[in-house]
């Protein structure tokens, strides 16, 4: 018999979520197998809350899950899956009614997700359960941009933390976050006429500017490996990415940000 629990009560450790993860992403859009260090440094740093997940559970293994983190009064989903033998069956939807319910009991005033471009599945449950587009996600890969550094200055978190707030037009994504951030290895550059870049092993976390060509400098100086990627711009931002895609950018993913405002559950 499966019953769906929170993490928390569900008596099992980060192993078999893990397990469980592997399983239901093997046929995922885009590749996704991390290890097991991976997959726990992910949920740790984007704030994952056992007592707001919930697991689908059938002779102590899982097979569905909903995995969330909490900040504040905002929920936001991790990732969530079913293996593929257990599909069919209506867990993801209750799964997602658990998670939300156990939100609206506690106080939480908004539930957060992404969804890629072309997981219809997953975009139609979303819907069904409430949640709507808020706004529009591309991902790009970059070749080396060219263009003069010496303007860019390595500089710490703190500093181009404040410097952001400057500069950027839009809120980052939950996991690209500044309360996400801190505390990993993260490389950071300040641009002389005003910007910064947060960054890590050629993964653009935040950047925003005064001015395009700074933006151009700024990619420039964070390209220390074969590629960059900037994951989740907003669409509205036109200015970035008009850069990216003139600098050569291959945008490989769109994502909608979705959100369910609470309580909304019938």
């Amino acid at each position: 018999m499966t019953r769906i629990v929170s993490f928390s009560e569900s008596g099992l450790d980060l192993g078999a979520l893990h397990c469980a993860m592997l399983a239901a992403f093997s046929d995922y859009i885009v590749p996704l197998q991390p290890d097991a260090d991976a997959f726990k440094a992910a949920l740790n740093s984007r704030g994952f809350d056992p007592e707001a997940s919930f697991v689908a559970v059938d002779n102590d293994e899982v097979i569905g899950f909903w995995n969330v983190a909490t900040r504040n009064t905002k929920r936001y989903l991790i990732g969530s899956g079913t293996r593929i033998e257990h599909r069919g069956r209506g867990l993801a939807s209750r799964l997602g009614i658990a998670a939300i319910r156990a939100a609206e009991n506690n106080g939480i005033k908004s539930f957060w997700l992404e969804v890629i471009e072309g997981n219809t599945g997953a975009e139609r449950l979303y819907r069904k359960l409430g949640f709507d587009v808020t706004r529009k996600l591309d991902c790009y890969r970059l070749d080396h941009p060219s263009p003069d550094r010496s303007s860019c200055e390595l500089s710490d978190f703190d500093t181009v933390a404040n410097v952001i707030q400057r500069y950027s037009t839009w809120e980052p994504t939950w996991q690209n976050a500044t309360e996400c951030l801190y505390g990993t290895q993260l490389t950071s550059f300040l641009h002389g006429r005003g910007g910064v870049i947060i960054g890590a092993g050629g993964l653009v976390y935040q950047i925003a500017a005064s001015e395009p060509s700074a933006l151009e400098d700024l990619l420039a100086a964070a390209a220390t490996v074969g590629s960059l990627t900037l994951v989740n711009v907003d669409t509205a931002d036109n200015v970035l990415c008009s850069l990216v895609q003139k600098l050569g950018a291959h945008r490989f993913i769109v994502q909608s940000e979705m959100c369910l405002l609470l309580p909304n559950l019938s």
